[in-house]
């Protein structure tokens, strides 16, 4: 078996060993900084007022020997999200170890290095190294840190572990240039270095990386505002030494740097909201056309930004403020055949993809290909023409006319964008009527007041509101449209004004229910309904169980005294008897009946709660999310919670009495 590499078996190479320094060199270690006397460092007087990861040995060698100690610490993170770089956090696929270089002398007698991981099986007991060097370079204190792992880690053999020794540490060299190289850029980029490398020994997998302090203030809990500095590694870096744990990613100043505007000098002052709508709009006024090129499919089209006019949220209820239109489409093959032919197979392969996630088959028609490409906004076709709705930029409130004052940015009009059908306005329905203009069209002094501000810009046809024909169906018959102000267009204007009226209380109750509820309008509607579900159940529940427990509490009928004589009363006590036995019986139908009655209600109103959960979780998840309650106590603060140490009570069964009152038992036996 081949014997454990030493971390002090290496021969030093000038690359890990001297470095040019300079005054921007990087430091890891965040501490305070500690420089000492010239009679005590080791290095020449010109050097000392310098910080490099690399400290160059001194020219005669001593046989001094410097005591240095090597340990893990634990790390734990509470954030649910973990994929992406956040992978590091994860503990229970993975294991990371971070390990912590020390470029700067401490004030203490000993070096303390440190290995963060999140694998809490590590022992915590330091290991004692030595070394010629008071501040040994930093693949020496890299060669100790994999030598303290090796020796505490039970997955990896000792026969590979000269293999992966030198390839693990090769890797961390190759990442501390990485890493220096990004953080010290000035530039206005958010391009991102990883701080550790992926490694994986069969099932295992290890994240190695450098330690990089959070150094964000944060406090220990909600209870204690004790501000400390944040000791969780970092998963990347980025210019100007910026670098935040999964908890303060949101601290972070990121740069927008748009290429066709001047980026602004200060990116806190515009929310990044705001300063992307502005972005937007400035596009759409210049009426900019963007070309995009694809040498993958060989294919060419061009996009531009339209503007919805104000009108179209105000009676459609539709909310968003831009959309994206692709037009003019191309196809653009590479000069060599074998490109060209690739070109075409990827492009094909592509739209059968499309049209077989549509479930349309091989010889549809164009117009159902062209609903399908719209759905998943796809370009094959020189005429096609879509316009996608861009769903992150959307007015406040539904069927309403949006105000300027209401909004940090500019907002777009119908009569500025040019190409548009213009939108007639909308008329306020609070003004009186003798203050409203006299219309100069004949046609619409027929038209109640009321109706003026809901017609529409498109024809209307017999059939009723909601049973309007197609533009196929209208040109394959020749359907004529109704006249405006006759009596079937009025009819339809009525049936639409009852529909806006019924869309503008619902909308009014949901700001009632939102003030109620302090909460949003979508999450207090659904909290109302389920509020109202499950109030319903309990009173139903609380009828039936009310007429059982007047029953339980009537009673009993007495029997009818008989007289023992002989003769004539026995006839009587015959008769006696049937008729208390059928007043008995009697009474006994009737609360049946009542039960049963009770019943239905409860059977009816026993599913509603789980039908608006399961409605609710199917079409709207983010109206379920609960909001944050500052004053509920946590689980590691509560000793009450016997989950939470993995205790669980068994339970009991018990009988329960059915709804009609009859005692029901369970055939089995509890033991």
């Amino acid at each position: 078996m081949s014997s454990f590499p030493r971390a002090d078996d290496f021969a030093p190479i000038p690359e890990y060993d001297f470095i040019p320094l300079g005054p921007n060199d990087f430091i890891f270690n965040h501490d305070a900084e500690h420089s000492l006397s010239a009679t005590e460092s080791p290095l020449p007087d010109k050097l000392s007022s310098f910080k490099n990861f690399y400290i160059t040995r001194p020219l005669s060698y001593s046989n001094r020997k410097y005591s240095f100690s090597t340990k893990y610490e634990k790390f734990h993170v509470t954030a649910h999200h973990r994929a992406g770089y956040n992978k590091i956090y994860n503990f229970r696929r993975s294991r990371s170890f971070f390990f912590e270089l020390v470029d700067l002398i401490s004030d203490t007698n000993q070096i303390e290095l440190k290995i963060y991981t999140n694998d809490y099986h590590m022992s915590s007991i330091p290991i004692q190294h030595t070394s010629t060097s008071r501040l040994p370079n930093i693949k020496f204190q890299i060669s100790k840190l994999l030598t303290h792992f090796f020796s505490t880690q039970k997955v990896i053999p000792r026969r590979l572990q000269s293999k992966f020794f030198g390839l693990i540490r090769k890797k961390l060299l190759e990442r501390v240039d990485f890493i220096k190289s990004r953080a010290q850029k000035n530039d206005l980029t958010n391009h991102m270095t990883k701080t550790f490398f992926n490694f994986s020994y069969k099932k295992y997998r290890f994240y190695f990386g450098i330690y990089i302090p959070c150094n964000h203030f944060c406090t220990t809990n909600r209870l204690n505002t004790t501000v400390h500095t944040c000791t969780v590694p970092v998963p990347f870096t980025l210019s100007k030494g910026r670098s935040a744990c999964i908890l303060h990613h949101k601290k972070l100043v990121l740069y927008i740097t748009p290429k066709d505007e001047i980026p602004p000098h200060d990116n806190n002052c515009c929310n990044p909201k705001d300063f992307h709508a502005d972005l937007l709009h400035r596009r759409w006024a210049s009426k900019r056309i963007s070309n995009h090129f694809s040498r993958r499919l060989g294919i060419s089209f061009d996009t531009k930004y339209h503007a919805y006019g104000l009108n179209n949220n105000a009676k459609k209820g539709s909310d968003c403020i831009y959309g994206k239109i692709y037009f003019n489409f191309k196809h653009r093959h590479s000069t060599s055949i074998r490109t060209q032919k690739r070109q075409h197979a990827r492009f094909d392969s592509l739209r059968r993809q499309i049209f077989h996630s549509s479930n349309l088959p091989p010889n549809a028609n164009r117009d159902d290909q062209f609903l399908a490409a719209k759905r998943k906004c796809f370009l094959f076709d020189a005429e096609q023409h879509i316009c996608k709705r861009l769903k992150h930029l959307r007015y406040k409130k539904k069927f309403s006319t949006p105000l300027q004052s209401y909004y940090n940015f500019p907002l777009p009009f119908p009569d500025q964008d040019i190409g548009i059908i213009p939108v007639q306005p909308v008329k306020d329905n609070n003004i009186p009527i003798d203050e409203l203009s006299i219309s100069t069209d004949p046609i619409l002094d027929k038209v109640p007041s009321h109706l003026i501000p809901l017609i529409p810009d498109y024809p209307l046809y017999a059939g009723g509101l909601r049973n309007q024909p197609s533009a196929l169906k209208v040109k394959k018959k020749k359907l004529q449209p109704l006249t405006v102000g006759s009596d079937a267009w009025l009819a339809l204007m009525e049936e639409a004004y009852e529909r806006y009226e019924e869309n503008k209380r619902y909308e009014e109750n949901k700001l009632v229910y939102s003030i109620k509820w302090e909460t949003d309008p979508d999450r207090a509607e659904y909290r109302e309904d389920l509020y109202s579900a499950v109030m319903d159940y309990t009173d139903a529940i609380h009828n039936l169980e009310l007429k059982k427990l007047e029953i339980a509490s009537r009673p009993p009928s007495l029997p009818v005294p008989k007289n023992t004589k002989k003769g004539k009363q026995k006839k009587k006590n015959k008769q006696a008897d049937n008729a208390s036995t059928s007043t008995f019986t009697s009474d006994i139908i009737t609360d049946k009946e009542i039960l049963m009655e009770l019943c239905d209600p409860v059977n009816i109103h026993e599913d509603i709660p789980y039908s608006v959960r399961s409605k609710a979780q199917l079409y709207e998840p983010d109206v379920m999310v609960m909001d944050a309650n500052l004053k509920k106590r946590r689980a590691d603060t509560n000793g009450n919670l016997d989950s939470h140490y993995g205790l669980y009570i068994p339970k009991k069964v018990c009988t329960a009495p059915d709804r009609l009152g009859s005692d029901t038992s369970s055939s089995n036996d509890t033991k």
